[in-house]
């Protein structure tokens, strides 16, 4: 565990609104925005008792996530040790650091007043999942940290990975068949069709890692795009599985919130190392305002989409 944490992150963290929280899945990583707070070198989070993140976490508590800032942000992996009143297991736990949790849940409820205070605005339709009773408080203790700025990795802390592998081939899809099919589109509407996202990877042996990354979807394709040095942090294989959370964020009221979840298998394409498609490779990254020269490109065949429109979501098979 990194402790205590290093200035500059710490403020990052102090900074941020919202943290985009991976952990495994079958179907890719799981990664969606949670509100959060630091206290004791810890980042803390609360999920429904039920959720995906919940069940997960029992099987592999290994996480990673990423925060960011304006131009700046903070990648971490770590490990969730989760405190639950309905969970027998965690009581001594609970008892032992009861003063530390009294004051991690003042700092939680304190950086994040404007959001409970949208919960308490649209109290008569939040759900009880949603509520205090059907909550689970989770401690993150960091083991590595990568500090961004400017889009780039400027410094990090505990070993990341430190290659990509890369196709040496890219061709755009030539389906006209919308990627994102079956969601409605409302939810298609509120996200467009290219932005900014959090892009989820996974490596054999190494907790899920999340990074931002600009996406589109265009031809039947749905392709992420960023610094080839960020991608390094995953230190992934030419095939991986991935996921692309792409949302339109609320700083406090969750009923405001839209976005989808794109999970599945991703392959890796290194615009620098391509002998074939480099220049359509070129266009992603031009596109994005980056430079092809340092960037690659990530291809996603969906498996399955996760969309949300506020309390609303569904869960639609990949095209």
């Amino acid at each position: 565990m990194i402790r205590p944490l290093p200035d500059a992150p710490a403020r990052i963290l102090k900074a941020g609104v919202l943290c985009y929280l991976a952990s495994r899945h079958a179907s890719g990583p799981h990664v969606t925005p949670v509100v959060f707070a630091t206290h004791a070198s810890r980042l803390w989070v609360t999920t429904a008792r039920g959720s995906v993140k919940a069940r997960t976490w029992r099987r592999d508590p290994r996480v990673g996530g990423f925060v960011p800032a304006g131009d700046r942000g903070v990648v971490f992996t770590g490990r969730v040790v989760t405190y639950d009143l309905l969970e027998p297991e965690s009581w001594p736990r609970s008892v032992l650091h009861a003063p530390s949790l009294t004051r991690a849940a003042t700092a939680f409820t304190t950086k994040n007043a404007r959001f409970f205070a949208g919960y308490a605005v649209d109290a008569y339709r939040v759900p009880l999942a949603w509520m205090p009773p059907g909550r689970v408080f989770a401690a993150i203790e960091l083991e590595r940290i990568a500090l961004l700025r400017g889009g780039d990795v400027a410094r990090t802390w505990g070993t990341f990975g430190r290659a990509v592998a890369s196709s040496t081939t890219f061709a755009r899809s030539r389906s006209r068949r919308d990627p994102l099919e079956g969601v409605p589109p409302k939810v298609r509407d509120r996200i467009g069709a290219a932005g900014n996202a959090v892009l989820g990877i996974e490596a054999p042996r190494r907790p899920p890692v999340a990074l931002p990354c600009s996406w589109s979807r265009d031809h039947g394709s749905l392709t992420a795009v960023l610094p080839s040095s960020v991608l390094a942090l995953a230190g992934p294989p030419v095939e991986a599985p991935v996921s692309l959370t792409i949302d339109h964020a609320s700083q406090w009221r969750a009923r405001a919130m839209t976005g989808v979840l794109v999970q599945g298998t991703g392959r890796v394409h290194e615009i620098g190392k391509l002998r074939s498609g480099a220049r359509s490779a070129a266009r992603l990254a031009e596109d994005a305002e980056l430079d092809p020269a340092t960037c690659a490109v990530v291809s996603i065949r969906p498996r399955r989409i996760v969309w949300w429109a506020g309390w609303d979501s569904g869960t639609v098979r990949g095209t």
